[in-house]
């Protein structure tokens, strides 16, 4: 390792340590500690990552220690509204799933509800799951005020990034509904879709892999019929429940006869990292899809900006 650190870092890196190995008083110095290693990369001379920091010096998986320092930051959250505030890292980990003036609410109903201070991790989980529900309809509600009216004209190319709305509980990393407002699968096959395109089109549609099956039935509601699809390796990983995820689904379907206008054969693995911003789409899958369709007339659905040659559909504009 050649990224030397500060003595005064070094002298800092020791303290934290200590203060993980002793546990000292809750979770939080733990959660505190590991998080001012990780951002501070006081891990760096000996290690190359933080994982790995945390795997060999402290035999700590990467789940637990990015638990820990989520409860920890729930607690500084939460430090400033009361005297009771959660006593173990089990409390603490459901409210990290919201946004913190939303851990606030929460919390508040924890304590409400339970005068004795009999506080336990379900009843935690009970009052996240009753703020999570509220906020939903509150999204969908201004969702259903500001989306435009779908266009009358007539498609050959559809191009659509669904809202995919997710039912995996709570999420310390922070679920697609958290970013924008999101559809149920009815929801989206309610779409008059069909009356926006002509009888011979294309749809390009993303999906991930936890809808990967949910997609057959919008598809098929739309007029579609599943052709093949264009895996977009997006390099840098993301937390999944089973897998540590790196791709996305571009899928192709098409509706009557529409073959590609071009002779250019596209590789069906395409690997560009990953921009920071949640969902959003490389502009390489626009340009692809205007190098098959040269010809035809295109409308970008949940479009976040308009493009040139596109119409554009979405509540994002």
């Amino acid at each position: 390792m050649t990224d030397l650190i500060t003595l005064d870092e070094r002298s800092r890196l020791y303290q934290l340590e200590e203060t993980i190995r002793q546990g000292l008083n809750t979770f939080v110095d733990v959660g505190n500690a590991l998080l001012e290693i990780r951002d501070k990369r006081l891990y760096r001379q000996e290690h190359s990552t933080f994982e790995e920091y945390c795997r060999e010096q402290w035999g700590m998986q990467r789940a637990h220690a990015y638990r820990l320092i989520e409860s920890a930051k729930v607690l500084n959250t939460l430090s400033p509204i009361g005297d009771i505030l959660p006593a173990t890292e089990s409390q603490a980990r459901p409210l990290a799933s919201l946004e913190p003036e939303e851990q606030v609410e929460a919390w508040k109903r924890v304590i409400t509800s339970t005068p004795e201070g009999k506080v336990t991790a379900s009843i935690v989980l009970k009052a996240v799951k009753e703020v999570e529900r509220e906020k939903r309809i509150e999204r969908r509600q201004e969702r259903i005020e500001s989306t435009p009216v779908i266009p009358n004209g007539k498609y050959n190319v559809i191009y659509a990034d669904p809202p995919w709305q997710y039912a995996f509980g709570f999420d310390i990393h922070g679920a697609a509904d958290r970013h924008y407002s999101t559809m149920s699968i009815d929801e989206l096959c309610e779409l008059p879709i069909r009356d926006l395109t002509e009888d011979n089109a294309v749809l390009f549609m993303w999906t991930t892999s936890p809808k990967l099956f949910d997609s057959y039935a919008v598809i098929k509601a739309w007029g579609f019929e599943y052709k093949t699809s264009f895996v977009w390796d997006k390099v840098k990983h993301v937390m999944g429940h089973y897998n540590s995820v790196r791709h996305e689904f571009l899928l192709l379907c098409t509706k009557g006869s529409f073959p590609k206008q071009s002779n250019t054969l596209h590789d069906s693995v395409i690997e560009i990292e990953r921009s920071d911003e949640h969902s959003e789409k490389p502009e390489y899958f626009r340009q692809l899809i205007e190098t098959m369709y040269p010809l035809s007339k295109k409308i970008e659905l949940f479009a976040r900006r308009k493009s040139e040659g596109w119409d554009a559909w979405g509540n994002e504009l």
